[in-house]
């Protein structure tokens, strides 16, 4: 089903909307053209009918001219409601109003399009988030429709979201508006619910369902019986655990001749196979000599010998590689490296003498080490530590400073850096500082509270005030008077508004009351009344 609602012009709007406050009561106020056609149908069943979703209505005439007026006391466009973050009950408490609203039209015969379907003339309690539509019944076929999935499809697209929840039920609902070609209330209404939360019983017995089909599921499992027919009938069912007779077909082929051929061979292999699958080392374990007693034979007793005679010879042989892991290594380096002179000799355990001939370092560089372990290669190092302890008396007096700094050598051709010079007390040359000089600074808005003398920064572009503490920023608790959420301060290109929300008792500014849902211009020192609390407007 495709429901339609009309579309009514900005300027259409501007010209026949206005705000009218009787009370403690705030009206939308719609004043009806001399040329306009009335629905008198749609209009008698909102007047005389208390309908779910859609605001109050009464109609009233003055002279010629008509008035239809729509009770939104203690409301709020949603256009405001749903400016910010919008969490999970403010949309989905907005969205069942809307879907109620259309659904109830629908009841009372309302021509869906006589429903405004605009943000500014829906209105939702900040509370409960409560909402309710307008119903205009006046025909004006000039005007297009809309879709109503399309229109909650720009809802979501255009607002966001608490991030500081979770989001899942943003996606549900983008989820079905793509996925369903022609939108239904009924449809939309239950998807809202189940992201709501109202029907989790439906849920838990459909979840109940199948735990009623499990236990019929189980007898599933005797189809294997039937099963044992295919061969032979029920009497062979039991002497169905005798099926590994299976294995029985390799006996009847013809080919066990062929297998019997090979066994002489295999007998004195037979020793050989497991220790074949598992590579060499096997081989010792199973050719030991209690094994060579149980299958004596020539064969066995030569294996056996040779496995013996290489296992002496291996463990004579790898004591002579044992000391050869060391050669590559180098022995820590108790000297230190003079700059531009080579590297100190690993045998010597002194500096390095500059002007001196370094050591070869071929061969003490492989040896030093190893020589420790291993006694054969302790002398071919020792003849190179000999002459380590005469030399070191004789270079301390000959060091010289000059060789601790080594300068970089600079390619031929090119200028020698010396790094850049720093004139002293030159700073900023040609640059003038001004004295005293502040930069400007915005002057920064604020309201005080008579009653405490609290000042609140108004630190918002629109600052909500109101006793809704999970929607207003600063929070009135001690004052019943008070709306939920009663004015709005506005901060616009340097200049400063007051606007009252369709409050109970009303705003007052300099001691007049001001219409609801208008900016009314204020200044330092201007003050604010809300209902019986009084502010003062600062900027400081």
């Amino acid at each position: 089903m495709s429901a339609y609602s009309r579309i009514v012009t900005k300027e259409e709007k501007i010209m026949s909307f206005s705000f009218e406050n009787q009370g403690t009561h705030t009206y939308l106020v719609y004043t009806v053209g001399e040329n306009s056609v009335v629905d008198s149908m749609s209009l008698g069943m909102i007047t005389n009918n208390k309908i779910l979703g859609l605001a109050p209505t009464m109609c009233t005439q003055l002279d010629a001219t008509r008035f239809i007026k729509y009770d939104v006391s203690a409301k709020i466009s949603v256009k405001q409601f749903f400016s910010g973050q919008v969490n999970k009950k403010r949309l989905v408490g907005v969205f069942r109003g809307i879907v109620d609203a259309m659904m109830s039209a629908e009841d009372y015969m309302i021509d869906l399009n006589s429903i405004l379907l605009d943000l500014n003339y829906i209105y939702a309690d900040v509370s409960t988030c409560e909402t309710v539509m307008i119903c205009l019944p006046v025909v004006n076929d000039d005007l297009n429709s809309v879709d109503l999935g399309v229109f909650f499809k720009n809802i979501m697209f255009s607002t966001q979201f608490d991030q500081t929840e979770n989001c899942d039920h943003v996606a549900k609902i983008i989820n079905y508006l793509n996925s369903t070609p022609v939108f239904s209330l009924e449809e939309f209404k239950k998807v809202l619910e189940a992201i709501d939360g109202a029907a989790p019983a439906v849920a838990q017995s459909v979840a109940a369902a199948p735990q009623v089909v499990a236990p019929t599921a189980q007898p599933v499992s005797p189809p294997v019986p039937p099963r044992a027919p295919q061969g032979v009938p029920q009497t062979q069912g039991v002497k169905q655990p005798v099926a590994p007779k299976a294995p029985q077909k390799p006996a009847p082929a013809k080919g066990a001749p062929a297998q019997q051929r090979p066994q002489p061979a295999p007998a004195p292999a037979r020793p050989v196979p497991p220790s074949a699958a598992k590579g060499g080392q096997p081989q010792e374990k199973q050719m030991s000599f209690w094994y060579l007693m149980q299958h004596y034979n020539s064969e066995n007793k030569a294996l056996y010998k040779a496995q013996k005679e290489a296992k002496k010879a291996g463990a004579a042989a790898p004591k002579q590689p044992q000391a050869a892991p060391n050669q590559g290594k180098r022995p820590p380096q108790p000297g230190f490296a003079v700059p531009g002179q080579p590297t100190p000799q690993p045998g010597n355990q002194g500096f390095a003498i500059p002007g001196q001939p370094a050591p070869q370092p071929g061969r003490p560089v492989q040896n030093p080490a190893p020589a420790r372990p291993v006694p054969q290669q302790t002398p071919m190092n020792r003849p190179a530590p000999a002459p380590a302890p005469t030399p070191r008396p004789a270079p301390q007096p000959q060091q010289p400073v000059a060789p601790v700094y080594n300068p970089v050598p600079q390619p031929q051709g090119q200028p020698m850096n010396f790094g850049e010079t720093t004139v002293l007390g030159v700073s900023g040359i040609g640059e003038t500082t001004v004295l005293g000089a502040t930069p400007a600074t915005m002057p920064k808005p604020c309201l005080v509270r008579l009653k405490t003398g609290e000042k609140i920064n108004l630190n918002k572009p629109v600052f909500r005030i109101g006793k809704e503490k999970s929607y207003v920023d600063y929070f009135i608790g001690d004052n019943s008077a008070i709306s939920r959420s009663h004015a709005n301060l506005i901060t616009r290109d340097g200049e400063y508004f007051v606007m009252d929300t369709n409050s109970t008792n009303h705003t007052y500014v300099d001691g007049t009351m001001i219409q609801s849902n208008v900016e009314t211009k204020i200044s330092h020192g201007t003050k604010i009344r809300l209902a019986n609390e009084d502010f003062e407007f600062k900027l400081l």
